[in-house]
């Protein structure tokens, strides 16, 4: 199972650009900063035009010097009279059920009066092939029903380009005993030919963009792990790519928008020839492939409205925290697969706690390295490039990161926060509730 990727590294912070806070003039450092994006791949022609324009006209507009940009609403604040204001709530995904305790998968900020729904699986069916055996989805919906942030399982599968070895992958897997067989695919592949037809069915498919941003920062980190294992020659290599697909279908009889995104790593190992077997050579001339559909999700609104809601998309894509102990003992579990008795359950508890005891020195510079994954993620939905901030809670001391970009940010001490670009706005006045500011933490 791959993991849900973390939060923020530095070349993000360098492409930070809030292109509708222009000053009188165009601001030579968006410029640059747009300028940046683009090279990097992030921006794709049209839409680096399409900014650079809106740069001109933000700063064009009567009045427009110095006047910060109003995020698109999220959770209408009610009572509060400026724009920009997000109402967000914490929520915690649990695991009910694989170490013996409840323990937390990931954290992340959602619309207060969002409705959530989250699953972890452990499915016993997939021992053959442990990367999918832990199953996480995820959902946050709005009251109306048609905006949404969902997320879908990693799937893994092998393949090889040996003729005669390929109905052996397929007995493994109707033995269980192995992953299953299917030839390899490149992300758009995955998302049309696996995704759509599992979670959007019915889902007519349009546009595909590739995220650069996104393989390049996933591409490093994977083969910094696997490094190694290449050296020694028992791998060949491993590639990555990132799409985004746009999809259109119906929610309640309502069109609907939506992004569908996805990540594909595939790991090339070599293996011995059968037919060179079969007359006593041993000659690793073929190639087995282990491919992984990833970082799966989707962003939906109404139709023509997509666009307008990437700022909140953003914001909760750059709020996902995953827990660094449970990804360190999933993979633990991972590893140690086929040493799992009937006493599973005890085993795992152990791995836990293993896990838990160890993961600031073990798993804390892989934690760091995979930070820009995700914010590459956010942008990909984002016309605003956001990094995370961090704050300290007044009531409890506790850190907690938030997405950049904003002038303040309160806390209520309920889970719930709010974050806001005017200057103006105060919760405690405007709602007459309990709400105390967060403070920025300095870098």
């Amino acid at each position: 199972m791959k993991r849900f990727a973390d939060a923020r590294a530095a070349i993000v912070a360098m492409l930070f650009l809030r292109a509708a806070a222009a000053l009188a003039a165009p601001d030579p450092e968006k410029l640059r900063a747009l300028d940046a994006a683009y090279q990097a791949g992030i921006l794709g022609k049209e839409e680096y035009e399409a900014k650079k324009r809106e740069l001109g006209r933000s700063a064009a507009a009567p009045g427009s010097k110095g006047t910060p940009a109003a995020a698109p609403s999220a959770a209408p604040v009610v009572g509060a009279k400026s724009a920009g204001v997000y109402r967000m709530r914490l929520v915690r995904v649990m695991d009910k059920q694989g170490f013996g305790e409840p323990v937390e998968v990931f954290r992340m900020l959602v619309p207060s009066d969002w409705k959530v729904e989250d699953s972890v699986q452990w499915d016993a069916t997939q021992m053959g092939c442990p990367a999918n055996i832990v199953k996480i989805t995820f959902r946050a919906t709005a009251p109306d029903g048609l905006m949404a942030f969902e997320s879908f399982p990693a799937y893994t599968w092998q393949w090889t380009d040996d003729p005669m070895m390929q109905p052996i992958l397929q007995q493994q897997a109707a033995n269980r005993t192995g992953c299953p067989p299917h030839p390899v695919l490149d992300a758009t592949n995955f998302v049309r030919n696996l995704v759509i037809p599992a979670v959007r069915r019915g889902a007519q498919m349009g546009a595909v963009e590739p995220v650069p941003g996104v393989a390049q920062a996933e591409q490093r980190v994977l083969t910094q792990q696997v490094q190694p294992l290449i050296q020694a020659g028992y791998m060949r290599g491993i590639r990555v790519d990132a799409v985004k697909a746009r999809l259109g279908y119906t929610v309640a009889g309502r069109e609907v928008d939506e992004w569908m995104s996805a990540t594909v790593a595939v790991t090339v190992m070599p293996t011995a020839n059968t037919a060179d077997l079969m007359q006593g050579n041993m000659n690793y001339s073929s190639s087995t492939y282990t491919v992984t559909g990833y970082n799966v999700f989707g962003v939906r609104a109404p139709k023509g409205e997509l666009e307008a809601k990437s700022g909140l998309f953003a914001t909760m894509v750059t709020s996902v925290r995953p827990n660094p102990a449970y990804t360190a003992a999933i993979a633990r579990f991972q590893s140690s697969i086929n040493k799992i008795n009937s006493d599973a359950a005890r085993d795992r508890h152990r791995i836990w706690q293993e896990a838990n005891a160890s993961i600031q020195n073990t798993w804390r510079e892989t934690v760091r390295q995979r930070q820009e994954v995700q914010d590459r993620q956010a942008e990909q939905f984002s016309q605003v490039i956001r990094g995370v901030e961090v704050y300290s809670d007044p009531r409890t001391q506790e850190r907690i990161e938030l997405s950049s970009g904003y002038r303040n940010a309160w806390t209520n001490g309920k889970g719930e926060y709010i974050l806001s670009d005017s200057v103006n706005f105060n919760p405690s006045v405007e709602l007459q509730e309990d709400w105390r500011q967060l403070k920025r933490e300095e870098r």
